[in-house]
């Protein structure tokens, strides 16, 4: 194998396939990044048997051929290069770049990966969906345990995109009125979700979106990437949703209500009660907000307009203050009692929904 590629075109590819590629102890060869010479086209395949990435580049080939190799350490050498141009070959079980040799891996077959044909369900600029995953995926658990809600579930209608996410004790909503190409839901790993947002964030042309029974594809400029998804059963959000009676609405300045908590969350992250929760007086035409962690306490009071009577409830500030980095309007704060979910949204906005459960209430 032999060819020049441009040091920067291959820096870029590089760097997609850290984010995908990780150690296999039981199949090594799975740990590596294919790379395939032929007539006029250089295509990358990696995969880490739930997530498969394929790019192509259409550069001249001056010897054809096949290798795999892990990229980590031809990355770090590559970005040490001058060269806007480098020198790609490989031999006797080395790949040669510039003045230094890396070893190939061997032993074992390379996974077949294939091209699945898609059924399409949505065209989006990458960037965009990227931000628009970026909005929702906060409120998914992290943990890989509870398979069920560690995605985000995405509903492809007509005329709208939905992307909800929950860890069971808060869930987000988000509405993205946009033509999809058919109707679907899909539950989309949270390693999927991160990954593809790694790939996409700078990508403003357009991306399409895509199944082929259980697995997610999506398409873009010489790039195919194709991600299994979860089967299980999604929890029943809409019927949360549909519960909208809120008896007490406060509405409050964002950029107040976000330094108030961003203050308060340096002393509730290590709460005796829980961690990260605060105490939340709704009294009059203010909010007081408490948190004690045994070696420290806070004290913080926001302006707010208030319909309905005054009470008091426990929430977790931590989660409150992610969802106000994702907004940048005043914020509505319907309730009922203490022991009732909480609805948070923008001003005039029904597209982007959060609830909140509350945390026990200390006497």
């Amino acid at each position: 194998m032999k060819f020049s590629i441009e040091r920067e075109k291959l820096i870029s590819i590089l760097s997609e396939y850290t984010n995908i590629l990780k150690d296999n102890p039981i199949k090594p060869i799975v740990s590596g990044l294919k790379i395939s010479a032929t007539k006029g086209n250089v295509i990358f395949v990696g995969t880490n048997l739930e997530i498969e990435h394929i790019r192509k580049i259409n550069i001249d080939v001056d010897e054809e051929g096949e290798v795999v190799i892990k990229p980590f350490l031809l990355l770090e050498y590559i970005k040490l290069l001058d060269e806007e141009q480098v020198n790609f070959s490989s031999e006797n079980g080395f790949v040669t770049v510039h003045q230094a040799e890396f070893s190939v891996l061997e032993g074992g077959t390379y996974p077949n990966i294939i091209e699945l044909e898609p059924k399409n369900l949505l065209s989006i600029s990458g960037s965009h969906f990227v931000k628009l995953l970026d909005k929702s995926k906060f409120a998914a658990t992290q943990s890989q345990e509870n398979i069920q809600i560690n995605c985000v579930r995405a509903v492809f209608k007509k005329d709208e995109l939905n992307l909800v996410s929950t860890d069971s004790y808060r869930l987000l909503f988000l509405r993205e009125n946009i033509e999809c190409l058919d109707t679907r839901e899909i539950s989309i790993p949270m390693e999927t979700v991160n990954t593809l947002c790694k790939l996409l964030k700078d990508y403003d042309r357009e991306i399409t979106l895509g199944y082929n029974n259980d697995t997610l594809i999506v398409t873009w400029e010489n790039s195919y990437f194709s991600s299994k998804t979860i089967g299980l059963q999604y929890p029943d959000f809409k019927t949360i949703l549909r519960i909208s009676a809120f008896e007490k609405k406060m509405e409050f300045n964002r950029d107040e209500l976000r330094s108030a908590l961003k203050r308060v969350i340096t002393v509730a992250k290590t709460s005796l009660d829980a961690k990260f929760g605060a105490i939340f007086n709704f009294t009059g035409k203010t909010m007081i907000i408490n948190a004690f962690s045994g070696r420290a306490k806070i004290n913080q009071k926001v302006n707010m307009l208030k319909d309905g009577d005054d009470f008091k409830a426990s929430l977790n500030c931590k989660f409150l203050a992610e969802y106000i980095d994702n907004v940048s309007n005043n914020i509505i704060i319907g309730g009922n009692n203490a022991s009732s979910m909480f609805e948070i949204k923008e001003v005039d906005n029904d597209d982007y929904i959060y609830i909140l459960m509350p945390l026990a209430l200390r006497d």
